[in-house]
């Protein structure tokens, strides 16, 4: 082998390593992308592919779970014992409703409404008149315009190589408030909602 060779041999390898690294580091925003124009286009099949509903479920049931108990927790530190009483059998009765709640809410469609509109409920379509008496739907803004107050403001987070995390929130919404997605890797560069 020439001299000349080896290095075009080098400098490839050099940069088939780094494509591979460079694929490797962007590929949670890749799956998000992929998942976002899914579930914009309402395919079902390609958005389902990238999320893992049963482990989805069970880290709502627990999230879900621990805000009653410390909800419960909080109001019966303070307050009579009738209002103790009943924080508790609100939460007993909260925490058994909590399973079939989150088994009818976690399915496709809602997991998509939450990728499009960066929340839980679905938003409420506010009607204009046009000058013809016909009624017109606030659509998404255009490219180059600013992002009106429904569109949510997206952020990610990185917790180590396994876990990337893609947080939206309103304008002016509090960081607390903010709906949190997390992928897991999964093999080398392919990431699922959890």
């Amino acid at each position: 082998m020439t001299p000349i060779a080896r290095k075009l041999s080098k400098a490839a390898l050099v940069a088939a390593v780094l494509a591979l690294a460079a694929y490797w580091y962007w590929s949670p925003w890749l799956a998000i992308h992929q998942m976002r124009n899914a579930a914009k286009a309402g395919d079902a099949t390609a958005f389902n592919d990238r999320v893992d509903y049963p482990l989805l479920r069970e880290s709502l049931k627990g999230q879900l779970s621990a805000a009653i108990g410390a909800r419960a927790t909080e109001r019966s530190e303070s307050g009579s014992d009738i209002a103790k009483a009943g924080a508790a059998l609100g939460s007993l009765f909260a925490t058994a409703m909590v399973d079939r709640m989150v088994d009818a809410f976690v399915r496709p469609e809602s997991v998509m409404r939450i990728m499009q509109e960066g929340k839980l409920m679905p938003r409420r379509e506010s009607r204009a008149k046009t000058p013809d008496g016909t009624t017109d739907e606030e659509g998404e803004a255009d490219v180059g315009q600013a992002p009106s107050k429904r569109e949510p403001i997206w952020t990610t987070e990185r917790h180590g190589v396994d876990t990337f995390i893609l947080y939206a929130r309103r304008a002016g919404q509090a960081e607390e408030r903010r709906t949190g997605l997390v992928f897991q890797r999964r093999g080398f560069a392919s990431w699922v909602l959890t």
